[in-house]
């Protein structure tokens, strides 16, 4: 027990001696600088990377819309003329 107390006797001594060295702040003026910079760094690299993205993303889409469009456009202007083609039609009405 008495170990103990004479441990935190201790420590708290060597607390109640501890003082908080004061830091020197920087200038307002250069701490408004950075933390302005870092912001506007931060957000054109982000945006830049957001934009990227959905400019090919919109690329892909109007591709893959120009190659639908232009498939169902060339089936639907062509008729068929031959019985094959009608048979087959039948039979996959009819599975439906």
């Amino acid at each position: 027990m008495k170990n103990s107390d004479s441990s935190l006797d201790r420590l708290l001594r060597a607390a109640g001696q501890y003082r908080p060295t004061v830091a020197e702040e920087v200038p307002f003026g250069f701490a408004t600088r950075v933390v302005a910079g870092w912001i506007a760094g931060a957000g054109r690299e982000r945006m830049g990377l957001e934009t990227l993205w959905f400019r090919r993303a919109f690329l892909c889409a109007v591709a893959v819309m120009a190659v639908s469009v232009g498939c169902s456009f060339k089936t639907d202007t062509t008729a068929p003329n031959d019985e094959m083609a009608i048979a087959s039609y039948a039979a996959t009405a009819d599975l439906q």
